[in-house]
């Protein structure tokens, strides 16, 4: 087991001070004195650590309270300090009925650098309670240093970088975002009287975005992190926390170089890094890593060894080269080379067979060291492969910097074929209708059997989408985007003839069609297959976007919003389930607000969307968007609005907050008309961002109800649908359930209330008219059930679970993977 020093120093004086007597008659305690006051020191908001700058204020204030406080009393303190004259201390002093006093500590005979301790003790019985819980003794330490920032000679550059691999050892998002090594600019201070000791602040936003690689709600207090570079030979992490805590139960994340400084081990052993040439980089395994809540366990950091600091002005070449290639045509294979700035070449040569990356870079170290190449490229630029037969090669490159020296290396593995030759990828798929599994409530109304089966089939990526969603999107770039990659064991199930699985949650009465891109190691084939359902079309089951808007001839009048009783469905993310689904919650009713209707602009009380019954209020205002001169150009029925002064309520007795959330700034609560409701479908009226605030990058799909601390979240909805209960067609399907469940862009950590602050309204401009942007379908393939193969192959079906992308997730997301250190 790892043994931190001031651990160890506080356990040895501890045991000394219990151990210092060879006295054994045991005696018994003395009694509390019942009128004591009960002075205690309470958890303190000042730190118990000091720093201050030289030309700063010497002083620190502390909190003392008291259980008993009628009586005006002075309390009597004993001191200790490290160094006699340093420490002036205020006396504690409580006025009559004052159950919470101050003191303050001044030092101004500091001297700057140096370190000094002071404890302060009540120990009177007559102003303490000798065996309760709380605190008697307070001690602090307090320094005065001052920081200046660190630039490079001409003083033009002022923000260095820091490349992370901590966090990413312990914790983990299931997002395809996520980068486990974010690089993030900071400003970088020196002490004055310490060369070479080094704070920055690098665990903040810009590092937790550039981390998950989406805006992110988490818990972290922006604390410096201190690197110790007074010997460049010698760098080190002091024990101290990052601030962050992404796992409440774990409690702050800790870290600390695997060195003596640190730890009980000896010097010769301790893992230092290096300054050189002004970049910082450690060893890898060297930094420890430490839950607030597990103190004493340690686990591996920089795992990967690419925790790495550049002071400023400080440029790392780069040695990059990334090689595309193109698919066979006419005897020629195009491999697209590009270089970075500081590639001064870059020599290939082609071999045989498709190369690991282990033997590919065998192969570089052996062509280097030969000098034996088919060729060079000094500019990025394209190399042409041809005059070669049919099979597979491997094109090898070894990179160069302008002295000559080998950097690092570089393949591509490609499929060739001859003039005359073909490599026709040989696939056959499509949908079918089965009742093979109506016995389980799945039937052609909602779902499609697909089946595949190839010979030398490589890769497959697929997706199916609604046709009608399609509007003439490029399938290759949809793929790119939304496709999901067969697994290698559905490749062999494929290429021996007998792979199916069931699309389920389909909608009744609706076409999809199915997209696949085939590679067989030469060539690449696109196909798809069209599939419709049979039943009924049920609105309830789909998702829109204010593309899916009927025309204004179509959207319903004042008369028919006011005088319908709408039933409710939405998904609720304050649940508390994990896999939030889109339900009935409730009735939802419309009233004319006539204090804030005009002749241009009629505005609309909206009773029943966060889905509580509040004590008072909680209406959202909706403004009618038909002929409305503000709302020219917007297609829809209704602009849903929120405002703290015109949508007041009250809920549980407090306050209550409307508003709105977008998918990039979720822990900013936004007023203003920030979402459309509009119908969908006869009867169906579906919420939908803001047209206007998409072209601004904002996507309002979250309805926000809490209170104005942001401590209290009442409901958060998402996918808010109304349905004139005369044209319901009921319930949703069990599978259709699962399937909106995973195809959520939020989870309800993503939410939870933290930091909330009431951001500027938003609001529209009268007459602007939103661009038309041209919107992806959804990939609906979620998670395939197993089936039965087709019926000419054999029954021997191979099927193994396959899911969407995970979307971006926010801190209750995060997930530990740490490595623990052995203990010894």
């Amino acid at each position: 087991m790892k043994t931190l020093k001031h651990i160890l120093w506080a356990f040895l004086t501890t045991t000394v001070l219990a151990g210092c007597s060879d006295d054994l008659t045991y005696t018994s305690g003395t009694e509390d004195d019942p009128d004591n006051y009960g002075v205690y020191f309470p958890e303190q908001t000042s730190p118990t650590e000091v720093e201050r700058d030289p030309a700063e204020e010497a002083t620190v204030t502390y909190k003392v309270r008291r259980a008993k406080y009628l009586d005006a009393i002075t309390v009597p303190v004993a001191v200790t300090t490290s160094k006699e004259g340093i420490f002036e201390i205020e006396p504690i002093t409580f006025g009559p009925g004052e159950q919470e006093t101050e003191f303050t500590v001044t030092f101004p005979k500091a001297e700057e650098g140096e370190k000094y301790t002071c404890d302060i003790r009540i120990e009177d019985p007559r102003y303490i309670s000798l065996y309760g819980p709380r605190a008697t003794g307070l001690s602090f330490s307090v320094i005065r240093a001052g920081w200046e920032l660190v630039t490079n000679a001409d003083g033009t550059a002022t923000k260095g970088k820091w490349r992370d691999d901590l966090i990413a050892n312990m914790y983990s998002l299931p997002s395809a975002t996520f980068n486990p090594n974010p690089e993030v600019e900071m400003e970088i201070y020196q002490r004055r009287d310490i060369k070479g000791y080094y704070r920055m602040k690098v665990y903040n936003d810009a590092f937790m975005e550039a981390l998950a690689g989406a805006k992110i709600n988490y818990q972290g207090r922006n604390v410096y992190t201190i690197v110790d570079a007074r010997d460049p030979d010698k760098v080190f992490i002091p024990y101290q926390s990052t601030g962050l805590t992404l796992v409440s139960g774990n409690g702050e994340l800790k870290i600390a170089s695997n060195v003596s400084e640190n730890f009980m081990m000896d010097e010769s052993t301790g893992q230092y890094g290096t300054l050189k040439d002004g970049i910082i980089t450690f060893p890898a395994q060297s930094v420890m890593l430490e839950l607030e809540k597990e103190a004493g366990k340690f686990y591996y950091g920089n795992r990967n060894g690419m925790l790495r600091i550049l002071l400023p002005g400080i440029v790392v070449p780069d040695y990059t080269v990334t090689l595309a290639k193109s698919e066979p045509a006419d005897g020629v294979v195009e491999i697209a080379a590009t270089l970075a700035e500081d590639v001064e070449a870059m020599k290939f040569a082609v071999f045989e067979g498709v190369l690991d990356s282990g033997q590919a870079s065998l192969t570089a170290q052996d062509m280097d060291a030969a000098k034996t190449f088919d060729g060079e490229v000094k500019t990025s630029g394209t190399i042409r492969i041809e005059n070669r037969t049919t099979g597979k090669y491997t094109l090898v490159g070894c990179i160069y910097d302008k002295e000559g020296t080998m950097r690092d290396y570089v393949s591509v593995s490609f499929g060739y074929v001859a003039k005359d030759d073909e490599k026709p990828v040989i696939l056959t798929m499509g949908l079918e209708a089965t009742q093979e599994f109506a016995g389980q409530g799945i039937t052609p109304d909602n779902s499609a059997k697909f089946y595949a089966f190839g010979e030398g089939i490589e890769s497959v990526v697929y997706g199916l989408f609604r046709t009608d969603r399609l509007r003439g999107a490029d399938p290759d770039e949809l793929l790119d985007a939304q496709g999901i990659q067969f697994t290698a064991g559905q490749l062999t199930a494929l290429n021996a003839g007998h792979f199916s699985t069931m699309f389920t949650g389909l909608n009744g009465d609706s076409d999809y069609t199915l997209l696949l891109r085939a590679g067989n190691g030469y060539i690449r084939k696109t196909m798809q297959a069209t599939y419709r359902t049979t039943g009924t079309y049920n609105p309830a089951l789909d998702s829109f976007t204010y593309a899916d808007f009927l025309p204004a001839l179509d959207q319903p009048s004042l008369n028919d919003l006011t005088a319908t009783t709408w039933n409710y469905y939405a998904v609720n993310y304050a649940d508390g389930t994990e896999r939030p689904i889109r339900r009935k919650i409730g009735q939802v009713t419309m009233e004319t607000n006539s204090q804030q209707s005009s002749a241009e602009l009629q505005v609309l009380n909206i009773n029943g969307l966060s889905g509580i019954k509040f004590d008072e209020g909680g209406a959202l205002l909706g403004m009618y968007i038909p002929n409305a001169g503000s709302l020219l150009g917007f297609n829809g029925a209704l602009a849903l609005y929120a405002s703290g002064d015109l949508t007041p309520g009250t809920y549980d007795g407090q306050k209550v907050l409307l508003g709105f959330i977008a998918e990039e700034s979720s822990a900013g609560i936004y007023s203003g008309a920030c979402m459309f409701m509009g119908a969908v479908a006869d009867g169906y009226l579906y919420c939908v961002p803001s047209p206007q605030a998409l072209e601004q990058n904002l996507t309002f799909s979250f309805f926000y109800t809490g209170d104005f601390t942001g401590s209290t979240l009442y409901s958060l909805m998402g996918e808010m649908m109304l349905v004139d209960p005369a044209k319901d067609l009921g319930g949703i399907s069990g599978a259709a359930l699962e399937r909106i469940a995973a195809l959520r862009k939020q989870s309800l950590g993503a939410f939870t209330p933290r930091n909330y602050v009431e951001l500027p309204e938003f609001s529209i401009p009268a007459g602007h008219t939103p661009a038309a942007e041209p919107v992806l379908p959804i990939n609906l393939v979620t998670t395939p059930m197993p089936a039965s193969a087709p019926a000419v192959k054999r029954a021997d079906v191979r099927v193994s679970v396959v899911r969407t992308a995970p979307a971006a997730a926010a801190a209750d997301s995060f997930r530990n993977v740490g490595i623990r250190v052995p203990e010894k």
